[in-house]
Protein backbone atom coordinates (compact mmCIF):
# COMPACT_ATOMS: atom_id res chain seq x y z
CA UNK A 1 0.00 0.00 0.00
CA UNK A 2 3.28 2.18 0.69
CA UNK A 3 4.39 1.95 -2.62
CA UNK A 4 1.21 2.99 -4.20
CA UNK A 5 0.85 6.43 -2.28
CA UNK A 6 3.16 8.15 -4.36
CA UNK A 7 1.44 7.16 -7.86
CA UNK A 8 -2.06 7.43 -6.03
CA UNK A 9 -0.51 11.21 -5.49
CA UNK A 10 0.13 11.30 -8.91
CA UNK A 11 -3.47 10.41 -10.37
CA UNK A 12 -5.03 13.10 -7.87
CA UNK A 13 -2.74 15.64 -8.89
CA UNK A 14 -3.07 15.15 -12.63
CA UNK A 15 -7.08 14.93 -11.96
CA UNK A 16 -6.75 18.79 -10.54
CA UNK A 17 -4.71 19.65 -12.93
CA UNK A 18 -6.58 18.66 -15.68
CA UNK A 19 -9.37 20.08 -14.17
CA UNK A 20 -7.52 23.41 -13.92
CA UNK A 21 -6.86 23.77 -17.80
CA UNK A 22 -9.89 23.21 -18.55
CA UNK A 23 -11.64 25.48 -16.23
CA UNK A 24 -8.57 28.16 -16.55
CA UNK A 25 -10.51 30.53 -19.30
CA UNK A 26 -13.05 30.75 -16.32
CA UNK A 27 -11.03 32.30 -14.14
CA UNK A 28 -9.50 34.42 -16.16
CA UNK A 29 -12.71 36.19 -17.25
CA UNK A 30 -13.04 35.84 -13.39
CA UNK A 31 -10.49 37.91 -13.03
CA UNK A 32 -10.75 40.39 -15.80
CA UNK A 33 -14.23 41.25 -15.41
CA UNK A 34 -15.33 39.95 -12.01
CA UNK A 35 -18.76 41.87 -11.96
CA UNK A 36 -19.95 39.39 -15.03
CA UNK A 37 -19.77 36.75 -13.06
CA UNK A 38 -22.00 35.04 -10.42
CA UNK A 39 -21.18 32.54 -7.97
CA UNK A 40 -23.07 30.26 -9.86
CA UNK A 41 -21.68 31.23 -12.83
CA UNK A 42 -18.20 30.61 -11.87
CA UNK A 43 -18.94 27.18 -9.90
CA UNK A 44 -21.01 25.61 -12.54
CA UNK A 45 -18.29 25.44 -15.52
CA UNK A 46 -16.03 23.72 -12.47
CA UNK A 47 -18.66 21.47 -11.44
CA UNK A 48 -19.01 20.75 -15.56
CA UNK A 49 -15.07 20.03 -15.75
CA UNK A 50 -14.54 17.92 -13.02
CA UNK A 51 -17.19 15.69 -14.46
CA UNK A 52 -15.18 15.45 -17.93
CA UNK A 53 -12.25 14.68 -16.40
CA UNK A 54 -13.79 12.08 -13.98
CA UNK A 55 -15.26 10.31 -16.95
CA UNK A 56 -12.28 10.46 -19.11
CA UNK A 57 -10.57 9.22 -16.21
CA UNK A 58 -12.88 5.91 -16.67
CA UNK A 59 -10.82 4.59 -19.72
CA UNK A 60 -8.55 2.05 -19.26
CA UNK A 61 -6.11 2.98 -22.32
CA UNK A 62 -4.85 6.37 -20.84
CA UNK A 63 -3.98 7.57 -24.80
CA UNK A 64 -8.29 8.26 -25.19
CA UNK A 65 -8.29 10.83 -22.47
CA UNK A 66 -5.15 12.32 -23.17
CA UNK A 67 -5.78 12.90 -26.80
CA UNK A 68 -9.65 14.52 -25.92
CA UNK A 69 -8.18 16.89 -22.95
CA UNK A 70 -5.58 17.85 -25.54
CA UNK A 71 -8.96 19.14 -28.06
CA UNK A 72 -9.25 21.08 -24.71
CA UNK A 73 -6.45 22.43 -24.41
CA UNK A 74 -6.26 24.09 -27.70
CA UNK A 75 -9.85 25.32 -26.78
CA UNK A 76 -8.88 26.59 -24.05
CA UNK A 77 -6.10 28.45 -25.37
CA UNK A 78 -8.74 30.24 -27.91
CA UNK A 79 -10.83 30.96 -25.03
CA UNK A 80 -7.95 32.47 -23.90
CA UNK A 81 -7.34 34.70 -26.83
CA UNK A 82 -10.86 35.72 -27.02
CA UNK A 83 -10.85 37.08 -23.60
CA UNK A 84 -7.32 38.71 -23.78
CA UNK A 85 -8.66 40.75 -27.11
CA UNK A 86 -12.21 41.00 -27.15
CA UNK A 87 -12.85 40.43 -23.10
CA UNK A 88 -15.46 37.72 -23.97
CA UNK A 89 -15.84 33.76 -24.89
CA UNK A 90 -15.55 32.46 -27.82
CA UNK A 91 -19.12 33.61 -30.14
CA UNK A 92 -20.56 32.17 -33.41
CA UNK A 93 -19.33 35.36 -34.77
CA UNK A 94 -15.55 33.95 -33.97
CA UNK A 95 -16.69 30.76 -34.25
CA UNK A 96 -17.84 31.13 -37.53
CA UNK A 97 -14.34 33.57 -38.41
CA UNK A 98 -12.58 30.24 -37.47
CA UNK A 99 -14.46 28.17 -39.45
CA UNK A 100 -14.28 30.05 -42.53
CA UNK A 101 -11.11 31.65 -42.46
CA UNK A 102 -8.33 30.85 -45.37
CA UNK A 103 -4.34 30.52 -44.90
CA UNK A 104 -3.96 34.08 -45.09
CA UNK A 105 -5.77 35.09 -42.69
CA UNK A 106 -5.56 32.25 -40.36
CA UNK A 107 -2.08 33.12 -40.37
CA UNK A 108 -2.42 36.85 -39.88
CA UNK A 109 -4.75 35.60 -36.98
CA UNK A 110 -1.36 33.95 -35.31
CA UNK A 111 0.87 36.65 -35.74
CA UNK A 112 -1.67 38.87 -34.40
CA UNK A 113 -1.15 36.46 -31.05
CA UNK A 114 1.96 35.80 -31.24
CA UNK A 115 2.20 38.55 -27.99
CA UNK A 116 0.31 36.06 -26.10
CA UNK A 117 2.92 33.12 -26.07
CA UNK A 118 3.80 34.49 -22.70
CA UNK A 119 0.75 32.96 -21.08
CA UNK A 120 0.13 30.11 -23.90
CA UNK A 121 3.44 28.71 -23.61
CA UNK A 122 2.96 28.13 -19.36
CA UNK A 123 -0.56 26.36 -20.29
CA UNK A 124 1.17 24.34 -22.98
CA UNK A 125 3.71 22.76 -20.51
CA UNK A 126 1.85 22.52 -18.15
CA UNK A 127 -0.44 20.31 -19.70
CA UNK A 128 2.56 18.05 -20.84
CA UNK A 129 3.44 17.93 -17.56
CA UNK A 130 0.38 16.72 -16.54
CA UNK A 131 0.38 14.19 -19.31
CA UNK A 132 3.53 12.44 -17.66
CA UNK A 133 2.35 12.80 -14.33
CA UNK A 134 -0.90 11.00 -15.19
CA UNK A 135 0.72 8.48 -17.29
CA UNK A 136 3.53 7.71 -14.41
CA UNK A 137 0.20 7.12 -11.72
CA UNK A 138 -1.38 4.41 -11.05
CA UNK A 139 -5.18 4.24 -11.89
CA UNK A 140 -7.70 3.25 -8.45
CA UNK A 141 -9.98 0.53 -8.73
CA UNK A 142 -12.45 0.88 -11.47
CA UNK A 143 -14.91 0.86 -8.86
CA UNK A 144 -13.30 3.81 -6.96
CA UNK A 145 -13.59 5.64 -10.46
CA UNK A 146 -16.70 5.10 -11.10
CA UNK A 147 -18.06 6.23 -7.54
CA UNK A 148 -16.00 9.45 -8.22
CA UNK A 149 -17.35 10.14 -11.67
CA UNK A 150 -20.79 9.16 -10.35
CA UNK A 151 -20.67 11.65 -7.43
CA UNK A 152 -19.63 13.87 -10.46
CA UNK A 153 -22.54 13.51 -12.51
CA UNK A 154 -24.89 13.82 -10.04
CA UNK A 155 -23.95 16.88 -8.49
CA UNK A 156 -23.50 18.52 -12.15
CA UNK A 157 -26.89 17.47 -12.88
CA UNK A 158 -28.60 19.31 -9.56
CA UNK A 159 -26.03 21.86 -9.95
CA UNK A 160 -27.47 22.82 -13.23
CA UNK A 161 -30.89 23.39 -12.60
CA UNK A 162 -32.26 26.94 -12.54
CA UNK A 163 -32.97 26.75 -8.97
CA UNK A 164 -31.92 30.92 -8.59
CA UNK A 165 -35.17 31.75 -10.80
CA UNK A 166 -37.42 28.65 -10.73
CA UNK A 167 -40.27 30.72 -9.83
CA UNK A 168 -39.97 32.93 -13.29
CA UNK A 169 -40.21 29.38 -15.05
CA UNK A 170 -44.31 28.09 -16.21
CA UNK A 171 -42.85 26.87 -18.73
CA UNK A 172 -41.18 23.08 -20.06
CA UNK A 173 -39.89 25.24 -22.70
CA UNK A 174 -38.42 27.63 -20.33
CA UNK A 175 -37.08 25.21 -18.39
CA UNK A 176 -35.03 23.58 -21.06
CA UNK A 177 -33.89 26.90 -22.02
CA UNK A 178 -32.38 28.01 -18.85
CA UNK A 179 -30.84 24.44 -18.47
CA UNK A 180 -29.19 25.20 -21.87
CA UNK A 181 -28.12 28.83 -20.72
CA UNK A 182 -26.20 27.10 -17.50
CA UNK A 183 -24.70 24.41 -19.63
CA UNK A 184 -23.58 25.68 -23.12
CA UNK A 185 -22.96 28.82 -23.07
CA UNK A 186 -19.64 29.21 -21.37
CA UNK A 187 -16.50 26.92 -21.53
CA UNK A 188 -15.89 24.55 -21.94
CA UNK A 189 -19.07 23.01 -23.48
CA UNK A 190 -19.78 26.19 -25.46
CA UNK A 191 -17.86 24.79 -28.02
CA UNK A 192 -20.27 21.79 -28.83
CA UNK A 193 -23.76 24.67 -29.28
CA UNK A 194 -21.16 27.15 -31.23
CA UNK A 195 -20.08 23.70 -33.61
CA UNK A 196 -23.80 22.89 -33.80
CA UNK A 197 -24.70 26.40 -35.23
CA UNK A 198 -21.99 26.25 -37.56
CA UNK A 199 -22.57 22.64 -39.17
CA UNK A 200 -26.31 24.39 -39.25
CA UNK A 201 -25.23 27.41 -40.88
CA UNK A 202 -22.98 25.72 -43.71
CA UNK A 203 -26.25 23.36 -44.51
CA UNK A 204 -28.61 25.78 -44.80
CA UNK A 205 -26.80 27.80 -46.91
CA UNK A 206 -27.07 24.74 -49.93
CA UNK A 207 -30.98 25.18 -49.61
CA UNK A 208 -31.44 27.63 -52.08
CA UNK A 209 -30.39 26.31 -54.75
CA UNK A 210 -33.45 27.14 -56.88
CA UNK A 211 -34.48 30.56 -55.52
CA UNK A 212 -35.40 33.21 -57.33
CA UNK A 213 -36.47 36.54 -56.93
CA UNK A 214 -38.95 37.08 -59.98
CA UNK A 215 -37.21 40.59 -60.36
CA UNK A 216 -37.80 42.72 -63.01
CA UNK A 217 -36.46 45.82 -64.48
CA UNK A 218 -38.35 48.92 -64.62
CA UNK A 219 -36.35 50.54 -66.71
CA UNK A 220 -34.25 49.48 -69.92
CA UNK A 221 -30.64 50.95 -70.28
CA UNK A 222 -29.31 51.59 -74.08
CA UNK A 223 -26.16 51.99 -73.14
CA UNK A 224 -23.60 50.43 -71.88
CA UNK A 225 -23.97 49.27 -67.55
CA UNK A 226 -21.15 48.65 -65.07
CA UNK A 227 -21.97 48.28 -61.58
CA UNK A 228 -19.41 47.08 -58.89
CA UNK A 229 -19.76 46.62 -54.90
CA UNK A 230 -16.60 47.12 -53.66
CA UNK A 231 -16.61 45.95 -49.89
CA UNK A 232 -13.67 47.25 -47.98
CA UNK A 233 -12.08 45.50 -44.91
CA UNK A 234 -11.58 46.97 -41.09
CA UNK A 235 -11.73 50.83 -42.29
CA UNK A 236 -13.65 53.33 -39.77
CA UNK A 237 -15.11 56.27 -40.48
CA UNK A 238 -12.84 58.15 -38.39
CA UNK A 239 -9.82 57.61 -40.28
CA UNK A 240 -11.41 58.79 -43.65
CA UNK A 241 -10.38 62.22 -44.75
CA UNK A 242 -13.73 62.48 -46.54
CA UNK A 243 -15.46 62.89 -43.38
CA UNK A 244 -13.81 66.46 -43.47
CA UNK A 245 -12.53 66.24 -40.14
CA UNK A 246 -9.79 63.90 -40.05
CA UNK A 247 -6.95 65.92 -40.38
CA UNK A 248 -4.49 62.94 -42.50
CA UNK A 249 -5.61 63.27 -46.17
CA UNK A 250 -5.90 59.07 -46.12
CA UNK A 251 -8.30 59.82 -49.74
CA UNK A 252 -6.66 62.38 -51.50
CA UNK A 253 -7.95 60.61 -54.91
CA UNK A 254 -11.04 59.74 -54.41
CA UNK A 255 -12.03 63.12 -52.95
CA UNK A 256 -11.28 64.57 -56.35
CA UNK A 257 -13.97 62.66 -57.64
CA UNK A 258 -17.05 64.62 -59.14
CA UNK A 259 -19.81 62.08 -59.34
CA UNK A 260 -18.67 61.00 -55.08
CA UNK A 261 -21.42 61.21 -52.24
CA UNK A 262 -19.97 60.23 -48.99
CA UNK A 263 -22.11 58.87 -46.18
CA UNK A 264 -21.13 60.21 -42.88
CA UNK A 265 -23.67 58.43 -40.96
CA UNK A 266 -23.72 55.02 -41.68
CA UNK A 267 -23.49 51.86 -39.29
CA UNK A 268 -22.72 48.11 -39.81
CA UNK A 269 -24.93 45.80 -38.65
CA UNK A 270 -21.78 43.71 -37.45
CA UNK A 271 -18.32 44.25 -35.95
CA UNK A 272 -16.82 40.90 -37.74
CA UNK A 273 -16.71 39.79 -41.43
CA UNK A 274 -18.79 36.68 -41.06
CA UNK A 275 -21.16 38.86 -39.73
CA UNK A 276 -21.36 41.85 -41.37
CA UNK A 277 -20.87 40.50 -45.45
CA UNK A 278 -23.79 38.50 -45.25
CA UNK A 279 -25.76 41.37 -44.40
CA UNK A 280 -24.60 43.73 -46.67
CA UNK A 281 -25.04 41.64 -49.59
CA UNK A 282 -28.35 39.68 -48.94
CA UNK A 283 -31.60 41.38 -47.45
CA UNK A 284 -30.53 39.44 -43.85
CA UNK A 285 -31.22 41.69 -40.81
CA UNK A 286 -29.43 41.41 -36.92
CA UNK A 287 -33.62 40.75 -36.29
CA UNK A 288 -34.20 38.85 -39.52
CA UNK A 289 -30.71 37.01 -39.72
CA UNK A 290 -32.04 33.85 -41.15
CA UNK A 291 -32.31 35.18 -44.43
CA UNK A 292 -28.94 35.41 -44.87
CA UNK A 293 -29.50 31.94 -45.48
CA UNK A 294 -32.78 31.34 -46.79
CA UNK A 295 -32.40 33.70 -49.87
CA UNK A 296 -30.14 34.37 -52.31
CA UNK A 297 -27.77 37.86 -52.19
CA UNK A 298 -27.63 40.44 -54.74
CA UNK A 299 -26.04 38.79 -57.33
CA UNK A 300 -29.57 36.63 -58.14
CA UNK A 301 -31.53 40.12 -58.83
CA UNK A 302 -28.53 41.45 -61.68
CA UNK A 303 -28.36 37.17 -62.74
CA UNK A 304 -32.73 37.44 -63.55
CA UNK A 305 -31.80 40.95 -65.37
CA UNK A 306 -29.49 39.90 -67.97
CA UNK A 307 -26.11 41.07 -66.35
CA UNK A 308 -23.25 38.78 -66.25
CA UNK A 309 -22.15 38.54 -62.76
CA UNK A 310 -18.65 38.01 -61.62
CA UNK A 311 -17.49 37.24 -58.10
CA UNK A 312 -13.53 38.28 -57.65
CA UNK A 313 -12.77 35.67 -54.60
CA UNK A 314 -10.74 37.46 -52.08
CA UNK A 315 -11.33 37.42 -48.10
CA UNK A 316 -14.45 35.95 -47.22
CA UNK A 317 -15.78 35.50 -50.86
CA UNK A 318 -12.72 33.34 -51.35
CA UNK A 319 -14.09 30.50 -48.54
CA UNK A 320 -15.62 27.66 -50.05
CA UNK A 321 -18.92 28.00 -46.72
CA UNK A 322 -19.40 31.17 -47.94
CA UNK A 323 -19.92 30.46 -51.69
CA UNK A 324 -23.69 31.31 -51.10
CA UNK A 325 -23.10 34.49 -50.69
CA UNK A 326 -23.14 34.82 -54.93
CA UNK A 327 -24.81 31.44 -55.50
CA UNK A 328 -25.80 31.52 -59.20
CA UNK A 329 -23.01 34.24 -60.18
CA UNK A 330 -21.69 33.12 -63.85
CA UNK A 331 -17.97 32.82 -62.86
CA UNK A 332 -15.41 33.74 -60.38
CA UNK A 333 -11.96 35.41 -60.33
CA UNK A 334 -9.42 34.56 -58.17
CA UNK A 335 -6.94 36.42 -57.17
CA UNK A 336 -3.76 37.25 -54.76
CA UNK A 337 -3.87 40.83 -54.28
CA UNK A 338 -5.99 44.23 -53.96
CA UNK A 339 -3.86 45.27 -57.02
CA UNK A 340 -5.20 42.21 -59.11
CA UNK A 341 -8.74 42.74 -57.88
CA UNK A 342 -8.53 46.55 -60.09
CA UNK A 343 -6.80 44.81 -62.68
CA UNK A 344 -9.50 42.21 -63.41
CA UNK A 345 -12.28 44.88 -62.98
CA UNK A 346 -10.94 46.99 -65.33
CA UNK A 347 -10.54 43.91 -68.18
CA UNK A 348 -14.16 42.31 -67.56
CA UNK A 349 -15.42 45.66 -67.77
CA UNK A 350 -13.95 46.25 -71.52
CA UNK A 351 -15.51 43.20 -72.57
CA UNK A 352 -18.82 43.04 -71.26
CA UNK A 353 -21.58 45.14 -72.43
CA UNK A 354 -23.76 44.53 -68.93
CA UNK A 355 -21.72 43.66 -65.90
CA UNK A 356 -22.12 43.60 -61.94
CA UNK A 357 -18.94 42.55 -59.93
CA UNK A 358 -18.74 41.98 -56.44
CA UNK A 359 -15.24 41.57 -54.56
CA UNK A 360 -13.87 42.67 -50.90
CA UNK A 361 -10.63 44.26 -50.74
CA UNK A 362 -7.73 42.70 -48.03
CA UNK A 363 -7.82 46.49 -47.54
CA UNK A 364 -6.86 47.60 -43.69
CA UNK A 365 -7.06 44.07 -41.94
CA UNK A 366 -4.63 43.82 -39.47
CA UNK A 367 -1.56 43.33 -39.69
CA UNK A 368 -2.06 46.61 -41.30
CA UNK A 369 0.53 45.57 -43.98
CA UNK A 370 -1.27 46.05 -46.80
CA UNK A 371 0.26 48.93 -48.78
CA UNK A 372 3.47 49.56 -50.80
CA UNK A 373 6.50 51.52 -49.99
CA UNK A 374 4.92 54.37 -52.20
CA UNK A 375 1.78 54.64 -49.54
CA UNK A 376 4.15 54.48 -46.73
CA UNK A 377 3.55 58.24 -46.08
CA UNK A 378 2.80 57.78 -42.59
CA UNK A 379 5.85 56.66 -40.14
CA UNK A 380 6.97 54.99 -38.00
CA UNK A 381 4.72 52.16 -38.53
CA UNK A 382 4.98 48.18 -37.86
CA UNK A 383 5.30 47.13 -40.84
CA UNK A 384 8.32 48.65 -42.35
CA UNK A 385 9.82 50.22 -38.71
CA UNK A 386 11.03 47.51 -36.61
CA UNK A 387 12.68 47.72 -33.73
CA UNK A 388 11.50 51.15 -32.52
CA UNK A 389 9.00 51.77 -30.16
CA UNK A 390 6.10 54.67 -30.60
CA UNK A 391 2.59 54.75 -29.92
CA UNK A 392 2.02 55.80 -33.26
CA UNK A 393 3.19 52.24 -35.08
CA UNK A 394 -0.23 50.85 -35.69
CA UNK A 395 -2.16 53.67 -36.44
CA UNK A 396 0.62 55.34 -39.24
CA UNK A 397 0.05 51.71 -40.74
CA UNK A 398 -3.15 51.63 -40.82
CA UNK A 399 -3.50 55.19 -42.50
CA UNK A 400 -1.32 53.65 -45.01
CA UNK A 401 -3.62 50.93 -46.16
CA UNK A 402 -6.83 53.51 -46.22
CA UNK A 403 -4.59 55.32 -48.66
CA UNK A 404 -3.58 52.76 -50.76
CA UNK A 405 -7.01 51.68 -50.93
CA UNK A 406 -7.94 54.78 -51.76
CA UNK A 407 -5.68 54.83 -55.17
CA UNK A 408 -6.61 51.25 -56.11
CA UNK A 409 -10.60 52.28 -56.08
CA UNK A 410 -9.45 55.76 -57.74
CA UNK A 411 -7.77 53.56 -60.59
CA UNK A 412 -11.15 51.61 -61.36
CA UNK A 413 -13.31 54.34 -61.02
CA UNK A 414 -10.87 56.52 -63.39
CA UNK A 415 -11.27 53.16 -65.78
CA UNK A 416 -14.66 53.29 -65.31
CA UNK A 417 -14.88 57.08 -66.37
CA UNK A 418 -13.18 56.64 -69.86
CA UNK A 419 -15.82 53.66 -70.87
CA UNK A 420 -18.92 56.14 -71.07
CA UNK A 421 -20.36 53.83 -69.72
CA UNK A 422 -24.18 53.66 -67.56
CA UNK A 423 -21.59 53.51 -64.00
CA UNK A 424 -21.75 53.51 -60.30
CA UNK A 425 -19.79 51.93 -57.66
CA UNK A 426 -21.01 51.15 -53.73
CA UNK A 427 -18.04 51.56 -51.20
CA UNK A 428 -18.70 50.07 -47.96
CA UNK A 429 -16.65 48.70 -45.41
CA UNK A 430 -17.67 45.83 -43.31
CA UNK A 431 -16.57 46.76 -40.30
CA UNK A 432 -14.18 49.15 -38.24
CA UNK A 433 -10.95 48.74 -35.77
CA UNK A 434 -10.23 49.61 -32.29
CA UNK A 435 -6.55 50.45 -32.13
CA UNK A 436 -4.28 51.01 -29.58
CA UNK A 437 -0.44 51.43 -29.61
CA UNK A 438 0.29 47.65 -29.50
CA UNK A 439 -2.16 46.31 -32.09
CA UNK A 440 -5.91 46.06 -33.76
CA UNK A 441 -8.79 44.05 -33.40
CA UNK A 442 -13.04 44.29 -33.86
CA UNK A 443 -15.62 41.93 -32.67
CA UNK A 444 -16.53 44.01 -29.67
CA UNK A 445 -19.32 46.09 -30.53
CA UNK A 446 -17.14 49.71 -29.93
CA UNK A 447 -18.48 52.34 -32.36
CA UNK A 448 -14.87 52.43 -34.35
CA UNK A 449 -16.19 49.21 -34.99
CA UNK A 450 -19.22 49.63 -36.47
CA UNK A 451 -19.03 53.57 -37.75
CA UNK A 452 -17.89 52.32 -41.03
CA UNK A 453 -17.52 54.60 -44.54
CA UNK A 454 -19.49 54.44 -47.07
CA UNK A 455 -19.56 56.32 -50.31
CA UNK A 456 -21.42 56.10 -53.59
CA UNK A 457 -19.57 56.95 -57.16
CA UNK A 458 -21.34 57.47 -60.46
CA UNK A 459 -20.39 57.95 -64.02
CA UNK A 460 -21.53 61.30 -65.82
CA UNK A 461 -24.08 59.40 -67.81
CA UNK A 462 -25.56 57.92 -65.27
CA UNK A 463 -25.87 61.18 -63.49
CA UNK A 464 -27.19 62.40 -66.57
CA UNK A 465 -30.04 59.57 -66.98
CA UNK A 466 -31.28 60.09 -62.67
CA UNK A 467 -31.34 63.33 -61.84
CA UNK A 468 -33.86 62.17 -58.98
CA UNK A 469 -32.09 59.37 -57.89
CA UNK A 470 -28.97 61.77 -57.41
CA UNK A 471 -30.77 64.15 -55.89
CA UNK A 472 -32.35 61.64 -53.17
CA UNK A 473 -28.90 60.27 -52.26
CA UNK A 474 -27.55 63.56 -51.83
CA UNK A 475 -30.23 64.26 -49.44
CA UNK A 476 -29.43 61.58 -47.34
CA UNK A 477 -25.32 62.11 -46.91
CA UNK A 478 -26.17 62.68 -42.97
CA UNK A 479 -29.04 60.71 -42.40
CA UNK A 480 -28.54 57.45 -40.47
CA UNK A 481 -28.75 54.42 -42.05
CA UNK A 482 -26.51 51.07 -42.04
CA UNK A 483 -26.10 47.61 -43.80
CA UNK A 484 -30.45 46.84 -44.03
CA UNK A 485 -30.04 49.72 -46.97
CA UNK A 486 -27.49 48.64 -49.29
CA UNK A 487 -29.26 45.67 -51.09
CA UNK A 488 -32.41 47.85 -51.45
CA UNK A 489 -30.58 50.69 -52.42
CA UNK A 490 -28.46 48.91 -54.91
CA UNK A 491 -31.69 47.55 -56.71
CA UNK A 492 -33.24 51.13 -56.91
CA UNK A 493 -30.28 52.57 -58.25
CA UNK A 494 -30.30 50.19 -61.16
CA UNK A 495 -33.97 50.21 -61.69
CA UNK A 496 -34.72 46.61 -60.19
CA UNK A 497 -37.70 45.98 -58.80
CA UNK A 498 -38.48 43.26 -56.28
CA UNK A 499 -42.02 41.31 -55.80
CA UNK A 500 -44.34 42.98 -53.03
CA UNK A 501 -42.54 40.43 -50.66
CA UNK A 502 -39.35 41.19 -50.61
CA UNK A 503 -39.56 44.66 -51.97
CA UNK A 504 -38.59 47.67 -49.17
CA UNK A 505 -38.73 51.19 -50.85
CA UNK A 506 -38.64 52.81 -47.89
CA UNK A 507 -34.95 51.47 -46.51
CA UNK A 508 -33.96 52.18 -50.18
CA UNK A 509 -32.19 55.58 -49.44
CA UNK A 510 -32.48 56.67 -53.32
CA UNK A 511 -36.30 56.58 -53.73
CA UNK A 512 -38.65 59.42 -52.87
CA UNK A 513 -40.13 56.52 -50.42
CA UNK A 514 -37.28 56.63 -48.29
CA UNK A 515 -37.84 56.87 -44.48
CA UNK A 516 -35.26 56.02 -41.63
CA UNK A 517 -35.00 52.96 -39.64
CA UNK A 518 -33.92 52.08 -35.94
CA UNK A 519 -30.47 50.46 -36.61
CA UNK A 520 -29.13 47.03 -34.92
CA UNK A 521 -26.22 45.05 -34.60
CA UNK A 522 -25.54 41.68 -34.63
CA UNK A 523 -23.07 41.07 -31.70
CA UNK A 524 -22.98 37.48 -30.52
CA UNK A 525 -26.64 36.25 -29.90
CA UNK A 526 -27.43 39.96 -28.77
CA UNK A 527 -29.58 42.44 -30.92
CA UNK A 528 -27.90 46.03 -29.98
CA UNK A 529 -29.96 48.70 -30.85
CA UNK A 530 -27.70 51.65 -32.07
CA UNK A 531 -29.78 54.49 -32.00
CA UNK A 532 -30.77 54.57 -28.31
Amino acid sequence: MKQNRPTNYFYWLSFSLFIFIIFSPICVKFLTDAWAETWLTFTRPLLICTTIVSVLFLCRHRIIPTITLFIFLFITICEWVMIKNYATYMTIDHFMAFATTNIEESSTFVSNNLSALWYITPLVLIFVCTCIVYFKASLPALRNRLITSSICVFLTTFYLLPFENINSIDSLYKFKAAVFENTFTRPPLNIIHLSKITIRKIHRSMQTNDFQFHSTRTKEISEKEIYVLAIGESVRYDNCSLNGIYTRQTMPLIAQQDNLVFFHNYYSSGTTTSVSVPMIVTRATAEENALNYQERGIVQVFNENGFTTVVIKRGILSQISSAYLYQGVDFTEEVKSDAEVIEKVDSLSRIHDKLFIMFQLQGSHFYYDNFTEEFNKWRPNCKTDKGITSDSLYINAYDNTILYTDYLLNTMIDSLNTQNAHAAVWYVSDHGQTITSTQGWHGTGSKDEYHVPLYIWFSESYKNNNPTIIKQLQKQTHTPINSDNIFYTICGMTHIQLPLEYAHPTWDISSTEFVVHPRQMLLGNQIINLDE
